[in-house]
């Protein structure tokens, strides 16, 4: 009779639902919505909304961090995460990416002031080499794969600003001719200074090879909890409603013609 009672206790344990616990993510960020305040980054928008769909299965919690020191995080905690970060091999050393971007940019392009001779598509090597250009980034961002070891390599011709938040100051220096150019989205760099008078002076420079979109994706700890948060996010990235609110907020975001194209690449991403 023991027996009989204890195996049916075993029995109806299997039978009852499973509840998965919540996963707890800390989210390295320099906007941190739980102290109040709206994004302004639309990539922080586009995790909220995938976290909102996740429902109960997730909880983010934003720890405010620099661009170095939020890196070195996923190396120290088993549930960090970062996002809108591009995908490079050194990268992928010390992190867990998504499958899927949760933020697409058209490529970055040369911003150059009063500079009327220089062709509107041009090479890197042609920028230092040719035109001589001293060339404003910001350390610790990635640019491209390409790009950033062309840097490495040719660190000389390029001004290198510490600190993500200095970015602007890039544009100043450019306006007071201090520097000959600097990388940056032309979306992002006409917003800044669209009221500053000498913004009809500025050109934007292809790089050549140019490819259609760059993709932002969510890295996490090299840990099970860090592949568990990057599954459920590329869960949630699939969904049509997550997809479809990133694709109509691309298409008002970046210019008419570009937005297209970032689009369409933003989702073929997708079918692979």
């Amino acid at each position: 009779m023991k027996t009989f009672i204890l195996t049916s206790i075993l029995l109806c344990s299997f039978c009852l639902p499973t509840h998965s616990e919540t996963l707890d993510i800390q989210v390295m960020a320099d906007f941190v919505p739980q102290d109040g305040g709206n994004p302004k980054n639309e990539a922080t928008k586009f995790l909220l909304a995938a976290a909102t769909e996740l429902g109960d299965e997730i909880s983010l919690r934003f720890i405010p961090a620099s661009r170095l020191r939020e890196w070195q995080q996923l190396s120290k905690m088993n549930n960090a995460c970062l996002y809108n970060k591009l995908k490079t091999p050194e990268r992928e050393a010390h992190a867990v990416f998504s499958q899927y971007p949760i933020m697409a940019f058209p490529p970055n392009k040369l911003v150059v002031f009063n500079k009327p001779t220089i062709p509107d598509s041009i090479t890197l090597v042609q920028a230092i080499f040719h035109y001589d250009l001293t060339i404003g980034i910001v350390k610790g961002r990635s640019y491209s794969e390409e790009i950033d070891q062309f840097v490495r390599l040719n660190d000389e011709h390029f001004f290198i600003l510490d600190g993500a938040r200095n970015a602007p100051r890039l544009g100043q220096m450019l306006f007071q001719n201090k520097i000959d150019a600097v990388l940056e989205y032309q979306t992002i760099f006409s917003n800044r200074y669209k009221r500053t008078q000498d913004l009809s002076s500025i050109r934007y420079i292809s790089l050549k090879p140019e490819k259609a979109a760059v993709f932002g994706y969510i890295a996490c700890s090299p840990t099970e909890v860090g592949k568990q948060a990057v599954a459920m996010f590329d869960k949630a990235l699939k969904t049509e409603k997550i997809r479809t609110l990133i694709s109509e907020r691309l298409m008002a975001l970046f210019h008419e013609g570009e937005n297209t194209q970032i689009v369409n690449a933003f989702n073929a991403a997708f079918e692979h």
